[in-house]
């Protein structure tokens, strides 16, 4: 017994089984729910033709089923995943049926939307049972019950198949294009439905749609199903498939075309990864382009793309469509941190200072333990993905017993590649520091500064797996402004691993070290002071570091870890346990770590997870609650 499922370009209609194409059943039909549309893009192709259905089990009397006038049909399978698609696809199987009259011809429909369902599993050739049982009591009298008894049979396997590129690509093949080939092999490798799976009309349509999205991605993006045969020999329980695509013209990229720019100058679009005149078509190509613009100040929403007509192959015009953003922003702010307390914001920021589509960002931000304010301007990206900015900052903060004023003038230059971003920077640092019971002191500093910070994460605001490595350096000269010749070296490791289904552990680790020969002039803000919610839980905020009587003093050496497993109770609560450790010095033999250990609640937010943790530190026996919410309106 054979049975072909076919798709070509040749018309024809009815229903059939789902995505398969046209159906010729030489001794078992296999019609199923509905036809499924093809996929974008794809060739147009004949649905599938039902045929003669499944006949009847020779052992079975439909007449002694049904003499009762009315009964209920209950369906006995074992724990299967195809049961329950007869339950989902067959009314009469609901458990909320009501009983009705069981005639021959519903026997003879239920046989084949039976087979039907089955056959979209894999399953072709099915042993399917009725059995009139005693009365059964329903809300509305008594009904006879009929025990549906199902045996799918042994389940179809692939057994070969066969995928055939057609059109410019075989072309390319021919003439000994080894890049070609090697894709051509990729294609094949990566087919989803392979030999020795079971043969699911679902998995074989996915495949096909597959197929043809890879293809799509790069270079041909006008490839086409031309045609596709699933040969199905149910007595073997064995299938061959075949598939022919026709790859059409490579694509290479034109002009682009810019629709909703009003407010901004048009040369932003090539400020931001513009694809070249030339380039060849790359679907991921596109996206990243239209992350960078969506990333950008000025747009609120970005879509890019092409229009897949092989005609314009040689030159397809890239459509940009954007929604700006308002040049200009006011807006207000409250919040609250355990670190530096109660806090409010006021922050505007002109999108278009100049009319040159300079970024300009400043806010005063009023908070318990530190108050500050700052202007930045970030000028639209260069050529090579550099963007550069300069600011000042005017800053005064009291913790851990040190009052500090500061002002700060810099300049920095970020770039990113990939994964990795770089910075470089050069500030100049003034300070002011009063500790109680001794002389005022003043430090100055002009840095200059290097860093990089590489991330490869799934999520960039609630990451659940991936890692992110940091390294910064930073350098003064006595000679050049500063009271202290320094290198700062500092160093971070974070990882997400994920762990069953939700849940997942987070582990970090910091190193800094500042070379010199004494400590003395540096600025606080380039020595090391940790404790808090985002380094050692169970401290307060930067109170590890040089002790002293009635303060807490930055250090040349720090270190911390940490280790947390994250639980989620729901889609946004969960619960989480963790450790952590650290402490900072003026030496490495000074340092003397700390440990903090505790449990906490997490919430997720657009933002990313709100955390309130409560935390116990080993060397002070106390509890300490560090939890931090901004609300911005």
């Amino acid at each position: 017994m054979q049975i072909t499922l076919r798709t070509s370009l040749a018309i024809g209609c009815a229903l059939g089984l789902i995505g398969t194409g046209q159906v010729r059943a030489q001794q078992v039909a296999t019609p199923v729910l509905a036809p499924t549309p093809p996929a974008k893009g794809a060739s147009t192709a004949a649905p599938v033709t039902a045929l003669t259905p499944a006949p009847e089990n020779p052992d079975i009397d439909p007449d002694t089923v049904v003499r009762a006038s009315s009964g209920r049909l209950q369906l006995q399978t074992p724990k299967a995943s195809w049961a329950d698609l007869l339950r989902q696809h067959i009314p009469e199987f609901s458990a909320s049926a009501d009983a009705q009259n069981i005639t021959p011809a519903l026997i003879r429909k239920l046989r084949q939307d039976i087979g039907n369902i089955l056959a979209t599993e894999g399953y072709f050739s099915p042993q399917i049972q009725f059995d009139n049982l005693d009365n059964t009591d329903t809300p509305t009298g008594t009904a006879k019950l009929i025990h549906v008894t199902v045996d799918a049979g042994v389940r179809t396997l692939i057994e070969n198949v066969s995928i055939k590129i057609l059109g410019p690509m075989a072309d390319a093949i021919d003439a000994g294009d080894k890049p070609t080939f090697k894709r051509r092999r990729a294609l094949q490798e990566d087919w989803g439905l392979a030999v020795g799976q079971p043969f699911r009309d679902a998995d074989w349509t996915d495949a096909k749609t597959q197929l043809l999205e890879s293809l799509r991605a790069d270079a041909y993006a006008a490839a086409t199903l031309t045609s596709s045969e699933a040969r199905i020999d149910a007595d073997e329980h064995r299938g061959i498939l075949e598939v022919d695509v026709d790859s059409g013209p490579v694509f290479t990229l034109g002009e682009i075309r810019v629709t909703g720019m009003q407010r901004y100058p048009s040369w932003l679009i090539d400020r931001y990864q513009a694809p070249k005149k030339g380039e060849p078509y790359s679907r991921s190509r596109l996206l990243d382009f239209q992350r960078a613009l969506q990333n950008s100040p000025y747009f609120a929403t970005v879509t890019v793309g092409i229009d897949p007509d092989p005609e314009k192959a040689a030159a397809v015009p890239v459509d940009v469509n954007v929604v700006e953003r308002q040049a200009r922003d006011l807006s207000f702010g409250l919040g609250y941190s355990t670190n530096t307390g109660y806090r409010s914001e006021v922050a505007y920021r002109d999108r278009d200072i100049l009319g040159k589509a300079w970024d300009l960002r400043t806010a005063v931000r009023l908070e318990q333990r530190r108050q500050l304010g700052y202007a930045d301007i970030y000028l639209p990206p260069r050529e090579n993905n550099y963007l550069d900015s300069f600011g000042v900052l005017i800053e005064r903060e009291d913790i851990s017993g040190v009052l500090t004023n500061r002002q700060s003038l810099g300049v920095k230059r970020t770039s990113t590649r990939g994964h990795l971003e770089q910075r470089l920077g050069l500030n100049i640092v003034r300070e002011k520091l009063t500790v109680a019971n001794t002389p005022d002191e003043f430090h100055r500093a002009l840095v200059a500064s290097v860093g990089w910070t590489w991330r490869d994460v799934d999520q960039p605001f609630d990451p659940r797996k991936g890692e992110i490595y940091q390294l910064d350096l930073a350098a003064s000269e006595k000679a050049l402004w500063s009271d202290q010749r320094f290198v700062r070296v500092y160093g971070k490791y974070q990882r997400w691993i994920p762990v069953r289904k939700n849940d997942s552990v987070i582990v970090r680790a910091e190193v800094g070290n500042v070379f010199s020969t004494s400590g003395d002039g540096i600025p606080e803000d380039y020595l090391f002071r940790t404790g808090g919610s985002t380094t050692v839980r169970g401290y307060a905020y930067q109170s590890l570091g040089i002790q002293n009587a009635t303060s807490t003093r930055g250090g040349r050496v720090m270190a911390t870890a940490s280790a947390e497993y994250v639980h989620w109770l729901y889609p946004e609560w969960g619960a989480a346990t963790f450790i952590d450790v650290g402490n900072a010095a003026d030496n490495w033999r000074e340092l003397n770590l700390r440990q903090g250990m505790g449990v906490g609640a997490r919430y997720k937010t657009p933002a990313g997870p709100i955390a309130l943790d409560l935390a116990s530190g080993r060397q002070t026996k106390k509890f300490r609650l560090d939890f931090s919410i901004a609300i911005a309106f």
